[in-house]
């Protein structure tokens, strides 16, 4: 992995690509009836790469809190067996932020990146950190090349993120590089309750990007099985993070 932006995307996003056999096991999923072929990137090029992976698995729905939200059937089925143990502790499990809490379309993370590119680099300009020339070059560039160039960019402290004081990936994934188009992420918004944190775990469900605090993803294993599984625990803010161990 040379590239600098998929080494970057991996090390924020990557902790999916380690869990156990039957979650990702060399980019595919195996089970009982099929094996489901994965794409070779972490990060999907566009709209018919996602939606062909996303048709290719197995989903379940449910209606948590009044929210509609979709998610892989194992990855559902785990957080339904969590929340049940929440309720007999008399605790509530819920998603935050709507629907794409959980899954999420490629256009939706376009539109997240957007939310975030197009403000920070109109500030930029106005700041006369970025030229105008250079900010029309990097609208017409293709994601793959945007994203460099903002990280770029940021490497002289001109962060993208929303409130302009850090990395745009401590803001939103890059387009096609979220965990949510695989269907095995959840924004929880109960993420400060350390007592929904452990029963979530239990159930395997971890905090995987240290600077996304509501987000956990489904890695179904145990919370003693992550080391061995190519994960280290970060600890931040009384908060644990199980993220890729990288060199």
């Amino acid at each position: 992995m040379n590239d600098p932006v998929s080494k970057r995307v991996f090390r924020e996003y990557g902790a999916m690509f380690v869990g156990k056999d039957d979650i990702f096991a060399g980019f595919r999923l195996i089970n009982n009836e099929n094996q489901i072929k994965f794409f070779v990137n972490c990060v999907f090029k566009n709209e018919r790469e996602v939606s062909s992976y996303q048709t290719s698995i197995r989903t379940k729905s449910a209606n948590i809190g009044g929210t509609n939200i979709e998610l892989r059937e194992d990855a559902m089925n785990a957080l339904l067996a969590a929340i049940d143990e929440g309720k007999q502790k008399g605790l509530r499990i819920t998603p935050r932020g709507g629907s794409i809490g959980a899954k999420r379309s490629y256009q939706d993370t376009a539109r997240l990146w957007d939310s975030r590119f197009y403000p920070a680099l109109t500030y930029w300009v106005g700041k006369g950190r970025i030229s105008r020339q250079a900010a029309e070059a990097a609208k017409k560039l293709d994601i793959t090349s945007q994203v460099k160039q903002v990280l770029e960019w940021e490497d002289k402290k001109l962060w993208f993120s929303k409130d302009l004081s850090k990395s745009i990936l401590y803001s939103v994934a890059a387009p096609g590089a979220s965990q949510h188009i695989f269907m095995i992420a959840l924004d929880v918004e109960q993420f400060g309750s350390k007592a929904v944190r452990d029963v979530l775990a239990r159930h395997g469900w971890f905090q995987t990007v240290k600077s996304d605090l509501p987000h956990f993803t489904y890695l179904g294993a145990k919370k003693e099985e992550l080391e061995s599984l190519g994960l280290t625990r970060v600890p931040s803010g009384g908060q644990e993070f199980w993220i890729p161990k990288m060199d």
